[in-house]
């Protein structure tokens, strides 16, 4: 894939960012979480090109980012009261997704390569909460579905954490299928990234607006 092409999908991100900077004043406070995590996600964008521009790699970047992506969904779940019957939940899935991140980073890998195993099980994780909250959604007939922030938010995690832990799954057991195989799925996972940015925007653009003075204009 041309590397200006690469750009071009990874920086999609900017469109929902940009869109969420023109709401900020008035963006519902329950989507908090998934806006910080949309600004994040460009931060990590630019920093991650940086890294490859002066040090060949971004393999810290990307684990750092990695962990705080995960804890960000995992406090958007949160809002969406997930765990509001059992709220001790929260607190004990953040701290396994920090101590699997941990033991893959700092014990069975290093930070400064990519580790497949965090990402393998918090992904899956979050796949499961996922799909967990959006059946429960699917009763809502308010709103259309293109116009429902959350469910699409809910699609966006669903594909983006699927298509990571096949990635990494791939590519720590699959490298006996051949580099032919293993570059196919590396290319479908970022035109899925792609895919899931443009959610984000449409997300981004239905998000729910408080009627008074928001928090994030302070």
């Amino acid at each position: 894939m041309p590397y200006w092409l690469n750009i071009v999908l990874q920086f999609s991100i900017l469109i929902a960012a940009v869109i969420a900077y023109l709401k900020r004043k008035r963006i519902h406070k329950k989507y908090l979480p998934f806006i910080i995590s949309v600004w994040i996600n460009l931060g990590g964008c630019i920093v991650n090109q940086i890294a490859n521009f002066f040090f060949s790699g971004n393999a810290v970047s990307s684990n750092i980012y990695f962990i705080i992506f995960c804890l960000l969904v995992l406090w958007q779940f949160r809002c969406w009261e997930l765990f509001s019957d059992r709220p001790l939940a929260y607190y004990i899935l953040g701290g396994l997704f920090i101590l699997v991140w941990l033991f893959d980073n700092l014990v069975l890998g290093t930070l400064f390569a990519f580790n497949p195993y965090a990402r393998i099980i918090n992904s899956v994780a979050i796949v499961l909460m996922s799909i967990h909250l959006f059946s429960g959604g699917l009763q809502d007939q308010s709103k259309v579905f293109w116009k429902n922030s959350k469910q699409i938010i809910l699609v966006a995690y669903i594909l983006f954490f699927t298509v990571k832990f096949i990635t990494e799954f791939f590519w720590q057991y699959g490298r006996q299928l051949g580099d032919s195989f293993l570059i196919n799925i590396i290319i479908c996972y970022q035109g899925i990234n792609f895919f899931v940015n443009l959610l984000y925007a449409l997300a981004t653009l239905w998000i729910p607006v408080n009627t008074r003075y928001s928090w994030l204009s302070r």
